[in-house]
């Protein structure tokens, strides 16, 4: 018994003198006496000024805690004046007789107003990094040493606000359960992300599991959800992000999830994901696939309306897969695989410097009809070519491939297209351009000049051997030539409507076909009505077949300010040759043609032995050519024949008139 009372007595002491111990610091010091000494400290340790404006309080049983607030740390050199970090009040505690037997027992870390800014310079240097030099770390000594952090009770970080080069976090609240080595902890996070004009809220929940001797940390159940607003007053998107496992290894700097989900409206993404060097240079690989989905029905949701389509049923359904990489300011997709409505694409595409958008592509369509993509035509408009997009292409760098299995374009068929293109100081240039066209071939050369206040273009394009019939049925709606051959063109033009590019039209253009007809125009009748005329005759009666058949019909036209002038126009075939000149404004579409119609001997209805030149007028439009006989040059010729036919009684009354009045025997 006196032996229990004596270990009793001395263990009340122990616990007396601690107990006056803890009181004595408690009473006797002050903590903000050392403010001083532990803000050099830190900067002598991290190369950075600490700021304790605020009070610092100190508790020593049953917890050592430790309460200050506000305080800030600055940057390195280089970062600017502002703190890279700033709290308005923060609160530690340990457990003290853990600590005396040498076992880090943190009950709760409390951090209320973080203002965290993180940001990087030109050199790529971010301001999180290079606290101090590093010192060589003395050997350990022998014996035993302090454990590593042991427990967590939990952590709060509240009414927080994040930021990195314009990204901010707002209203960032972080609740961090209890922590035990090997266990996996309760997580919960809020945050609003504000990039204008969006609004991104988060709220998330997982299992934190550290491993903080080997600097991993293992999220399980991961499960974050929130809305996304476009725009004031809009209506909310829901999202969330959901993985069983999320790994990071900040040691290594590395995170890994072998499965996420992504829900995002109507949306759903999966995929994969990996990183690296996630604090000094990220560097992050993933693989997707996005399920099947409407455009029409996403973008709804964020407040956008397509603009209606010629076809209905255009942008309905959206599907891709594939692998994107990011890293050295650079995002890049291989493996494509997109299907928009009908249409599948595959290829790479990258993004070669996200700061400058300069874009790369190798990309292959299996088939399109791009017409089904444009606005409903309106009743009566006319047709007008495509407008230039001024202002677009100036800062527009681009390099790529793409082919096409078969397209159709402003009602033009095209199989096998092949194009290359290169964007670079607001040029585009598309060389080569090659396509299967209407049984033949096209080539082309076509360059976008955006540099001055007014875009223009270029046009080096040849089709040869193409079916002309399905062309002008197709590109210019029209059924009134058919054969086949061969047309080029180069061309300039400059202007930002359809009206101002036709009007602005200068260059070359040339047509060659063979064995075909124009249609809507019958030059044998137009010819009998002439020769009728001539010959003082009654009019043919009727409209005359519509149709003239031809071997060859050649033309080549100069263009100047969209009006086309041709001398040399031949139409020809075994008993009729038509040649002529004229002008053709591409604008309005008007034409004025003067040709002359050769018909040779045994020609199917010209009378038998005839030989005739018949003078021809054509006028109207493109679409309504009107063909006339020329009157005054058929008037003026009727005289010459009347001349040359009583040409010899001419000459001989002459010499007689002559003869009497100068009285010559």
């Amino acid at each position: 018994m006196r032996v229990l009372k004596f270990v009793a007595i001395v263990f009340g002491g122990v616990v007396a003198l601690l107990a006056l111990t803890l009181l004595a610091a408690r009473l006797l010091i002050n903590p903000n006496d050392y403010k001083d000494r532990i803000a050099k400290a830190v900067t002598a340790s991290t190369g950075r000024e600490l700021a304790l404006p605020g009070d610092i309080r100190l508790s020593v049983f049953p917890w050592v805690a430790l309460e200050l607030g506000p305080a800030s740390l600055g940057n390195p050199p280089g970062f600017g004046a502002e703190p890279f970090a700033a709290v308005r009040h923060a609160a530690l505690r340990v457990k003290l007789l853990p600590l005396l037997r040498k076992q880090l027992q943190i009950g709760r870390v409390d951090v209320d107003g973080l203002d965290l800014r993180l940001q990087r310079n030109t050199a790529g240097q971010g301001n999180w990094q290079g606290f101090g030099a590093a010192a060589p770390s003395p050997a350990p000594a022998p014996g035993p040493r302090a454990e590593a952090l042991r427990e967590l009770a939990g952590a709060t970080i509240s009414d927080s606000r994040v930021s990195y080069q314009g990204l901010v976090l707002e209203q960032v609240n972080l609740e961090v359960g209890h922590v035990i080595p090997g266990a996996p902890a309760p997580v919960k996070l809020r945050f609003n992300l504000a990039a204008a004009p969006r609004t991104i809220s988060l709220a998330g929940k997982f299992n934190l599991t550290p491993d903080v001797a080997k600097s991993e940390y293992h999220l399980d159940r991961l499960q974050l959800d929130g809305t996304l607003s476009t725009a004031p007053g809009a209506t909310p998107v829901p999202w969330a992000f959901s993985t069983p496992e999320l790994s990071v290894d900040v040691a290594q700097q590395t995170l890994r999830t072998a499965d996420f989900s992504v829900q995002l409206g109507a949306a759903h993404l999966t995929g994969s994901l990996e990183g690296s060097s996630i604090l000094d240079a990220a560097s992050v690989a993933a693989a997707f696939k996005l399920a099947p989905v409407s455009p029409r029905e996403l973008l709804a949701q964020f407040g956008i309306t397509l603009p209606r389509t010629r076809d209905p049923k255009a942008l309905s359904t959206l599907a891709a897969s594939g692998d994107l990489a990011y890293g050295s300011n650079a995002l890049r997709g291989s493996k494509l695989e997109v299907h928009l409505d009908d249409t599948a694409l595959h290829g790479s595409a990258t993004v070669t410097n996200l700061d400058t958008h300069a874009i790369g592509f190798d990309l292959a369509l299996d088939r399109i009809d791009l017409d089904r993509y444009r606005s409903p035509a309106q009743a009566g408009a006319a047709s007008q070519p495509a407008q230039l997009p001024g202002g677009a292409l100036k800062a527009l760098l681009m390099n790529g491939t793409l082919t096409v299995g078969s397209a159709t374009v402003a009602g033009i068929n095209l199989t096998q297209l092949h194009v290359r293109v290169a964007a670079k100081g607001g040029v585009t240039h598309i060389a080569p351009a090659t396509a299967k066209l209407y049984d033949g071939n096209y080539t082309g050369d076509i360059t976008l000049d955006d540099r001055g206040a007014v875009p223009a273009m270029s046009l080096n394009q040849s089709m040869t051997g193409v079916d002309v019939a399905a062309l002008a049925r197709d590109f210019l709606k029209s059924r009134r030539l058919s054969g086949r051959g061969t047309i080029t063109s180069n061309l300039t033009t400059r202007g930002g409507t359809g009206d101002e590019l036709l009007k602005s039209l200068n260059g070359r253009a040339t047509a060659s076909i063979d064995n075909g007809a124009i249609e809507g125009v019958d030059l044998w009748f137009e010819i009998n009505r002439a020769l009728s005329l001539i010959r003082k005759q009654s009019l043919p009666s009727g409209q005359g077949s519509g149709r003239t058949r031809f071997d060859t019909f050649e033309a080549s036209a100069d263009v100047v300010n969209g009006v086309a002038s041709t001398h040399d126009l031949s139409i020809a075939s075994q008993n009729l040759r038509v040649t002529g000149q004229g002008t053709a404004n591409l604008a309005t579409e008007a034409i004025d043609l003067q040709v002359k119609a050769t018909v040779y001997k045994g020609a199917a209805g010209a009378a038998a032995g005839t030989l005739a030149d018949i003078p021809l007028t054509i006028a109207g439009t493109f679409t309504s050519p009107t063909v006339r006989p020329d009157l005054e040059a058929i008037a003026k010729a009727g005289v010459q024949q009347q001349i040359e036919k009583h040409k010899e009684e001419l000459q001989q009354k002459l010499q007689d008139q002559l003869k009497e009045l100068l009285k010559i025997k």
